[in-house]
């Protein structure tokens, strides 16, 4: 092979590295001014989080980057129909959004170019719109349209939106434009999707908060000290406290016997008071073992033990609100403790941390236990039965608010009626007579039971004394039932003041909350005399 044949394949072989180089450099380039409008695009939208602004931004870019004479953008509607939300064109000085999308530009599903993008998922350039019948002139192009570029904005294998740029000069949209366009909707399309789902949860949140309101509203009326149930003058005395200490935001403390409705009485001081929109957290300490109930209590740090992760406690989550303590006379001294520590310091330290969180709480205590004499035993702290009972309120036994069980079974009834679909039902004379006159160790609660067991088993619309499972003799009062054939008058006698003696004892030491001094005052009788009498029952 001569000189002059091998300078001419070294010339080819020049030319084509030279050709492959500027290729390899063209692509190069392109590349970077690709990423480079990549970024350009993700820093105008990454802290965006609703549609105008994303809209807007969208159409501003595009604007910048191609010059267009009008662009828009239109979203797909749930009824796939697109509905035209923002425009910019070269002579608008911003671009506009069209918020009311009922007067909006709005294109059938599968009309138009716009509406072929979103049928068929890919992009359609059209040199020549007077040659194209599906064009539709939109009212945002200010000026005589000749060529038209739509792209759609897709987010898995779903349309979410089209970009429309139309151009007043035939031809004006090259491939190389149609490529920063796509560039343009496949990094804009996220960010799109992003804020509409921000926009929704906006919404959701919005709706259940209004919910939330409303429903606080309904559940404060139920509760409302006005409407519970109750007329006799024990109870009257109640519900005058509970109305006076409800609008002051001090500590309380319910005292009671199970079942004579602690809870909802802390309900009403909590809805009738001005931590009404704050949340109102309940908890049994009688319900949970120590270990479970501080962690419940005062929150916990995650990996304390395994498979603990990090949750707050009662405290925290009643910040704002009301903390209600239901059986607090049955926590142990080292909880006592720790809950004392809280309402001095007014702060929570979470199990397994050392930080400490503030609280804003009014703390509802409730106890069926005679707290002064777990305080004798040792049992209950007196520094903590101070701080929880700045206001005491006792709720007399059902027994001692006799007037209030007629007014108490009926609504039951009404309730329970209702609830099951049962129909109307009511009461006998007989069987008031008996709920009036037994004994309730189970007070409201025992009372409800009950009722419902009685609307649910009695086969007529009249309750009769048998439908509701009392037995009679059970009756609290003074029976005489003198045997046939007894005539021992003084022996009958005697016995029957013992019974009735009993009885008054009793009741006199119900209504005292078992002080005997005050008891002794109720029956006029000396302390001495009635503490000899009681070594006697």
């Amino acid at each position: 092979m001569g000189n002059e044949q091998q300078m001419e394949e070294l010339a080819r072989e020049r030319d084509t590295l030279k050709k492959l180089l500027a290729d390899i450099n063209s692509k190069y380039l392109e590349k970077i001014e690709e990423l480079s409008l990549i970024r350009r695009i993700g820093d105008a939208l990454r802290d965006i989080t609703d549609v105008a602004s994303v809209c807007t931004a969208i159409v501003t870019i595009i604007q910048q980057e191609l010059d267009p004479d009008n662009c828009s953008l239109m979203l797909v509607d749930e009824r796939g129909d697109l509905v035209l939300c923002a425009a910019k064109g070269a002579y608008d000085t911003t671009a506009a959004f069209f918020d009311d999308t009922s007067t909006s530009t709005r294109l059938a599903s599968g009309s138009s170019v716009a509406g072929e993008v979103v049928r068929t998922g890919t992009s359609i350039i059209v040199h020549d719109v007077l040659t194209d019948p599906r064009f539709t002139n939109l009212p945002s192009m200010a000026v005589q349209v000749r060529s038209l570029m739509c792209i759609p904005l897709t987010v898995g294998e779903r349309v979410i939106a089209v970009l429309n740029l139309s151009h007043t000069t035939p031809g004006a949209f090259t491939p190389d434009k149609e490529r920063i366009l796509s560039i343009i909707a496949n990094s804009s399309a996220t960010a799109l999707e992003n804020a509409r789902l921000y926009e929704r949860l906006r919404e959701s949140h919005d709706r259940l908060a209004r919910e939330n309101i409303d429903l606080r509203n309904e559940l404060g009326k139920t509760v409302s000290p006005d409407v519970i149930i109750g007329t006799s003058a024990s109870f009257a005395e109640v519900m005058k406290k509970v109305r006076k200490v409800a609008g002051v935001d001090v500590n309380v403390l319910i005292t009671g016997e199970s079942g004579t409705g602690k809870e909802l009485i802390a309900r009403a001081l909590h809805y009738a008071s001005s931590r009404a929109n704050g949340p109102l957290i309940s908890i049994n300490c009688a319900a949970l073992p120590e270990s479970i109930l501080e962690s419940e209590l005062f929150g916990i740090e995650k990996g304390v033990a395994t498979g603990v992760e990090r949750r707050a406690g009662k405290f925290e989550q009643a910040h704002g609100g009301t903390l209600f303590l239901d059986e607090v006379g049955d926590m142990s001294a080292a909880t006592q403790a720790k809950i004392l520590r809280v309402l001095q310091e007014r702060e929570v330290q979470r199990v397994g941390s050392a930080k400490t969180i503030p609280i804003d709480v009014r703390v509802i205590a409730a106890t069926n236990r005679d707290l002064p004499a777990a305080i004798r035993e040792g049992a209950f702290r007196e520094d903590l039965y101070y701080r929880l009972k700045v206001v005491e309120i006792w709720l007399p036994p059902l027994r001692q608010r006799r007037d209030d069980i007629p007014l108490l079974a009926n609504f039951f009834l009404k309730e329970f009626c209702r609830t099951h679909g049962l129909g109307e039902k009511w009461f006998s004379r007989e069987a008031l007579s008996l709920l009036r006159n037994a004994p309730w160790k189970g007070n409201v609660r025992e009372l409800r039971n009950v009722v419902e067991q009685a609307a649910v088993l009695s086969n007529s619309e009249t309750i009769k004394p048998e439908d509701l499972g009392l037995a009679q003799e059970e009756s609290e009062g003074v029976r005489v039932v003198i045997p046939e054939g007894r005539f021992d008058y003084k022996t009958v006698i005697s016995e029957t003041v013992d019974k009735a003696e009993r009885c008054l004892i009793r009741r006199a030491l119900e209504q005292a909350r078992n002080n005997r001094s005050r008891a002794a005052k109720l029956l006029g009788i000396g302390r001495r005399t009635l503490l000899y009498k009681l070594d006697r029952m």
